[in-house]
């Protein structure tokens, strides 16, 4: 296992009412389970407040970047202690 920062970027601290939590786990997987299960009735409560009534996923919808760098959220990457995880939110705009 390895302490991790998980950094919520921009709208998602509105959302999710946190700036940065510390986690231990050790790859990918367990971090993404540690988002939903915390996060995502959250999430899917304040979609409801706006009228949106489906089934959301946090994790889904945001961009994942491993200490500044883009990666595959499917990934097998494993942590090491101090990495931080970025989590910035889907958009879409033209």
């Amino acid at each position: 296992m390895a302490r991790i920062h998980i950094n919520f970027i921009g709208p998602w601290r509105l959302f999710l009412g946190a700036k940065t939590v510390r986690v231990d786990v050790m790859n990918i997987k367990e971090a993404r389970d540690y988002i939903e299960t915390h996060y995502r009735p959250l999430f899917e409560k304040k979609l409801q407040s706006m009228g949106v009534n489906k089934k959301e996923s946090v994790w889904e919808n945001s961009n994942i970047l491993l200490n500044g760098k883009v990666i595959i959220a499917s990934d097998n990457t494993i942590f090491k202690k101090g990495d931080r995880l970025d989590l910035i939110p889907l958009v879409a705009g033209g």
